[in-house]
């Protein structure tokens, strides 16, 4: 995350990429409390490396690689509703167990979300958020940059020296990967919302997040549109500001942050449902997002 611009970036293209999973959730006391699991698999073959632009740099057909993810998670909700809060608080602790899987290596991510709701008047509240993930390593995967390198064909390709120095971070980033993990990632429609999905990763991530969300409405309005059929229960307007830091080493994190402001609008329903229209302004520029669901949530 130090030292760099919105144009310290490149792209790893993917093909023939197939992912599925499944997650359960067991609920008690009135879903007080919630044990959930998760599985998902998927594989993937790199196709090339390109500049910010999509500039081909580096093309290359390695062998399709598989990996799996085991999720396992705990919530305990103390919330007056836990579709829409607007006061108490929610805790939740999941790991994320990853085998090893080709050159990488075998590691686990804890991620720890505290989400506190204190009302504002009788519809509306002020949300605070605090998030970590740590990733833990097991054994580390390849940390030899010349075989890593063999992987992206950087070493044997007649490319110019900048696009040799873009090769070279991509080679850089994934030693570190092998070497200390890589935990739960900011940016995209959670966390840190200007900045492109998982903008910046390393092994230890820290995040703080604050939303007032104004409910201008408080109804119970049907609706059939399409395919879908809900019952409105309120429109919302919300205003966040959030601040993240991500680094490989743990005495680096919090050397450097980066922060995003937005407002939002939002329909919350009641099957829970909550379709979300963001705009978020960052040191990158503004970055607006459709979603469904509240943000912050594991």
């Amino acid at each position: 995350m130090k030292n760099t611009d919105k144009n310290d970036y490149s792209n790893i293209e993917l093909g023939d990429m197939t992912y599925y999973g499944s997650r359960a959730t067991a609920t008690f006391f009135e879903r007080r409390f919630e044990l959930y699991g998760a599985y998902y698999q998927g594989s993937s073959q790199l196709k090339s490396i390109r500049d910010k632009d999509g500039k081909l740099i580096v093309e290359t057909q390695s062998a399709r690689s598989r990996g799996h993810v085991t999720l396992l998670g705990t919530r305990v909700d103390l919330t007056d509703d836990y579709a829409d809060p607007r006061r108490g608080v929610r805790l939740d602790i999941g790991r994320s167990l990853t085998p090893p899987s080709d050159s990488g290596p075998d590691f686990y991510i804890q991620d720890i979300s505290a989400t506190g709701y204190f009302p504002l008047g009788r519809r509306s509240t002020w949300a605070f958020n605090y998030f970590r993930s740590d990733a833990h390593v097991n054994r580390q995967g390849v940390i030899d940059e010349a075989k890593v390198a063999e992987k992206y064909k950087c070493a044997s390709l007649p490319i110019d020296s900048v696009e040799r120095t873009l090769c070279d971070n991509v080679v850089k980033n994934e030693v570190a990967s092998n070497t200390y993990g890589t935990a739960s990632s900011l940016g995209g429609f959670s966390r840190l919302r200007s900045y492109s999905a998982s903008r910046y990763s390393g092994a230890h991530t820290r995040f703080y997040g604050t939303e007032i969300r104004w409910n201008l409405t408080d109804e119970s309005t049907p609706y059939d549109i399409f395919i879908m059929k809900d019952i409105r229960t309120a429109w919302q307007i919300a205003l966040y500001y959030e601040v993240g830091s991500t680094a490989d080493i743990r005495s680096e994190l919090g050397d450097a942050w980066r922060t995003s402001t937005g407002i939002g609008l939002r329909m919350v329903t009641a099957s829970g449902v909550v379709f979300r229209a963001d705009v978020a302004a960052g040191s990158e520029g503004v970055s607006p997002s459709i979603f469904i669901g509240y943000p912050w949530e594991l």
